[in-house]
């Protein structure tokens, strides 16, 4: 029996010449899997896979059903349960399997599928890209053997992409690179690679994004591999840089570091760029609504950037540095990677972002996040309450916190508004949470209200929670039995109005009334 019809019969009675392996197709067949591949199973078509790319390398298989059924196995949107099952089916045959990836790549490229669907090439390169993908979906963490596994990935992935450099980029092959053995030197030699390539198109350009933008980019984490050994790969990379022409020199410094990051020091070069995604849109055949939609947006990005380029140039600067300012080891890359390219034409570029991270870096900020109060409330909902009173009924705690200022000097994320104010925006609220209040003016708390919105709500909440609506069944933050515990730090308070939009139990009314602090509704 075929390796197809064992293991996939609905893919191996298709006829391809006139049928599509459309997304029903695929919904049904893992199905099939989820409910028969077991450990037995697994082991046995891994086994048979193996066999059958020994058959494909000697013309003996059925190339566009290999194909298809390695699009599926290695999936994330079409995948058995990837679990410990598939981590031993994958260590056990990993020697053979690692063979047979590599006899591939020693291969020239060829068509498997005719008239592959959009965005696929249907040809060997996507083939062995699956296959290494494999080592990302299989192996199941904390098992034995899984480093290892790792590695091996890592190995293909590099060897992949030093086979195929600039060709329809798999981003998730990338992300195995990190854990290739002498990762960092294989990382620093693809850049070099790249960098001293003679062949100019976008897939070039976008690997170097990539791989730039996965150690410094914009949305790097302090705990990723790369962006912690930035300086080490950059220390790597200068011994490439200085046999680097200028060319090549300034090639790295735009492509790979200001135009990741949205700096065009000649807007043109942007300008092109949105024409070539308007071409590509309409080559397409996507929705006509939608492509409408997005021409017209793109050649209103065109218009502004032509209308007042030096606008363009300065806002792309200032977006990069509040997104950077943040990031200690990218600013440390920055900086020495300055130093490594005196001769460089567009150091005056690197050194003007850098200059403008800095300058935000040092701006004092009206509203920072304090962790460490003097003054600490058990219950933050009933500090808010507080807050309210001192600083927007009595306009005593000053600074007056305002949202739109706040958003616009917080650096650690962009905060969206019009996206988040449906809800508490965590940020604001770690503020009000820090916020020192001088026993003094804490002193000066006679009155609490907190008001369910019937008079407008209190302005903090617009502040916190920026949509708030109690006609819309939002409620307010309650106070819980913590705020007795905060009772004492308010010696002067003699009255709360509204603690019943909290439901208080027992046990809070009586804390309150020990104290002969008046509980009033609010009149609704």
């Amino acid at each position: 029996m075929s390796f197809f019809k064992t293991f996939i019969p609905d893919l191996d009675e298709l006829d391809l010449k006139t049928q599509k392996l459309n997304k029903s197709l695929k919904d049904k067949i893992n199905r099939q899997w989820k409910d028969t591949f077991d450990k037995a199973t697994l082991l046995q078509l891994y086994s048979s896979l193996i066999k059958e790319l020994r058959l494909f390398r000697e013309g003996q298989s059925q190339p566009a059903k290999l194909y298809y059924f390695l699009q599926l196995f290695s999936s994330s949107d079409y995948k058995v349960i990837f679990d410990k099952k598939s981590h031993h089916a994958l260590l056990t045959h990993t020697e053979l399997l690692e063979s047979e990836i590599e006899q591939l790549l020693l291969e020239t490229n060829t068509q498997l599928i005719q008239n592959p669907p959009p965005a696929e090439q249907g040809d060997l390169r996507e083939m062995v890209s699956d296959l290494i993908s494999l080592y990302f979906y299989h192996p199941s963490y904390h098992s034995e053997g899984y480093d290892d596994l790792k590695r091996i990935g890592g190995n293909l992935a590099f060897k992949f992409l030093r086979t195929y450099p600039y060709q329809d980029i798999c981003n998730l092959l990338v992300s195995l690179l990190p854990s290739a053995s002498d990762s960092l030197k294989k990382y620093t030699q693809l850049i070099n690679d790249i960098v001293c390539s003679k062949q100019n198109d976008e897939n070039r350009d976008l690997l170097l994004y990539i791989l730039i933008s996965e150690m410094i980019g914009f949305y790097t984490e302090k705990s990723d591999f790369l962006y912690k050994k930035s300086k080490e790969v950059l220390r790597l990379l200068s011994t490439h840089i200085t046999h680097w022409n200028e060319e090549q020199l300034d090639y790295f410094i735009t492509q790979g570091v200001l135009n990741g990051y949205g700096i065009y020091p000649n807007p043109q070069t942007k300008v092109d760029k949105i024409k070539s995604y308007i071409n590509q849109l309409n080559e397409d055949n996507g929705d006509a609504k939608i492509v409408k939609k997005r021409v017209k947006e793109y050649n209103q990005e065109i218009a502004n950037i032509e209308n007042d380029p030096n606008a363009f140039i300065n806002a792309s600067y200032n977006k990069a540095a509040k997104k950077l300012m943040v990031k200690n080891n990218t600013i440390t890359f920055l900086k020495n990677l300055s130093e490594l390219t005196p001769n460089s034409k567009t150091k005056v570029q690197l050194e003007q972002l850098i200059e403008r991270i800095l300058d935000l870096k040092n701006t004092p900020k009206a509203f920072p996040i304090n962790k460490k109060p003097k003054v600490k409330f058990n219950d933050l909902n009933f500090k808010l309450l507080v807050i309210e009173e001192l600083m927007y009924n009595k306009n005593l705690l000053t600074p007056k916190f305002d949202l739109s200022q706040f958003i616009a000097e917080y650096h650690q994320r962009e905060i969206d508004k019009e996206q988040e104010g449906y809800e508490v925006i965590p940020e604001v609220l770690a503020y009000f949470k820090g916020l020192d209040i001088p026993e003094d003016l804490l002193a000066k708390v006679t009155s609490l209200t907190q008001d369910c919105g019937v008079d407008g709500g209190a302005e903090i909440y617009s502040q916190i929670w920026p949509f708030w609506d109690p006609g819309c069944g939002d409620e307010v933050l309650k106070i819980s039995n913590k705020a007795s515990k905060d009772l004492p730090l308010l010696p002067n308070l003699k009255q709360v109005i509204g603690l019943e939009h909290s439901n208080p139990s027992k046990k809070l009314i009586s804390s309150f009334k020990e104290r002969h602090i008046k509980l009033i509704e609010q009149d609704v």
